[in-house]
């Protein structure tokens, strides 16, 4: 894919933004999903960003980042994988497979980040006791900015050299390690929503999962057509949980009189 000049500034723009909103703004664009649905919209192929950033979403789900502990970047890691899996025409899966590394390698840049983040705040207390409040701001300011480049450089690079290196080694990647590559790709989404399982209540609404695998295996409807059976069936079982509460409020207001 022949990639223009705009499309190349906003998904670097986007790479810098998206470790700012993560830690600042936090307006959702720093969400796996949102990462796949805006770099695959830039890139004009939409289907492709949305089954990489959907799949990483999922296995994002229960992993937080407490007390400055560092996870997988998994934002940064869809946008690298969209990006690299549109420009050099592979599948999405495979640009699931090459994601996953990157997620891991962010975890050692997280870290450098938090590292220097803690010496601009150290500088930042001394500027406190000095008095000198300009230079607190700086110390703020530049924290910000090596937020952002955390995964800034990352992105950068990826447009710079990631498509050509990866074009490179496809080319001496054997039909076996490929197919295998593939495969990997393809089990991930498995992986994701079996994650997922784990942190719902599926037992008490096993029959509702029983209803969306028979709709989507047997009755072959898309994916979108099942989430808005469930999103349907969520909200009448909140309208009934809503009108019960409402039910026992009045007949306890009935015996009280």
């Amino acid at each position: 894919m022949d990639v223009q000049l705009w499309q190349i500034v906003i998904v670097v723009l986007y790479g810098f933004f998206i470790n700012y909103d993560k830690n600042g703004t936090m307006i959702g664009t720093s969400q796996p999903v949102t990462a796949g649905l805006i770099v695959g919209l830039v890139l004009g192929d939409l289907q492709t960003g949305l089954y990489i950033g959907g799949t990483l979403q999922l296995m994002t789900l229960g992993i937080s980042s407490f007390g400055g502990a560092s996870v997988p970047d998994y934002q940064t890691a869809s946008l690298v994988g969209t990006y690299v899996a549109i420009t050099t025409g592979q599948s999405a899966s495979l640009g699931i497979t090459l994601a996953i590394p990157v997620a891991m390698l962010m975890v050692q840049l997280d870290v450098l980040k938090w590292v220097t983040n803690i010496y601009l705040q150290n500088k930042a207390e001394k500027f406190a006791d000095e008095g000198k409040f300009k230079k607190i701001e700086w110390m703020h300011l530049l924290g910000v900015f090596n937020t952002m480049l955390t995964s800034g450089i990352p992105v950068t690079l990826t447009v710079i050299v990631g498509p050509t290196i990866v074009e490179q080694i496809v080319q001496y990647i054997p039909d076996w390690l490929s197919s295998g590559l593939d495969v990997a790709g393809g089990l991930l989404p498995a992986l994701g929503i079996g994650l997922l399982l784990r942190y719902l209540p599926a037992k008490d609404y096993f029959g509702y999962l029983i209803i969306g695998f028979v709709a989507a295996v047997y009755l072959d409807i898309p994916i979108l057509g099942v989430a808005l059976a469930g999103a349907a069936f969520a909200l009448i079982l909140f309208k009934k949980n809503i009108n019960s509460q409402q039910v026992q409020t009045v007949g306890g207001m009935d015996e009280n009189e």
